[in-house]
């Protein structure tokens, strides 16, 4: 992943306030862009999706059969699956706290939500892993 994709990942993460409900959308606060770019690990990257092991560049192939029509469209528009996605293991804490942060893919981070633990997600993850997999 070069500077500029980590650049846009960092920003898409910024904390916000949502402009329909003024509810605010979690994310980074006092993480500044340096932190996050040392935080990063090219080799976490590589390994893929924290939770079911899919690897970056199987989401961009899982994404473009979406986009083909190959599939039924489930990106929003194009806007996620791309590529792994950041996700707070424990979703209590802050995304300032780097050592709760995990790459992880689109279907995981869909599917965890901020509603299941690690732990309570890990069998899940197995299953959605199994069935990505088998996706041709």
């Amino acid at each position: 992943m070069n500077q500029s994709e980590l650049k846009t990942i960092y920003r898409n993460k910024l904390q916000k306030v949502n402009p329909k409900n003024k509810k605010i959308i979690p994310g980074f606060v006092g993480t500044t862009f340096e932190m996050f770019s040392q935080w990063f690990d090219p080799a976490t990257f590589g390994m893929g999706c924290y939770y079911c092991g899919t690897k970056n560049e199987r989401s961009f192939e899982l994404y473009q059969l979406q986009r083909s029509g190959v599939r039924p469209d489930a990106t929003r528009a194009g806007k996620r699956g791309r590529r792994l996605e950041l996700d707070r293991k424990d979703p209590f804490l802050s995304y300032d706290r780097l050592d709760n942060l995990a790459w992880c893919c689109y279907w995981c981070n869909n599917a965890k939500s901020n509603f299941f633990s690690e732990a309570e997600f890990s069998p899940i993850a197995r299953a959605i892993g199994e069935a990505i997999r088998e996706i041709k």
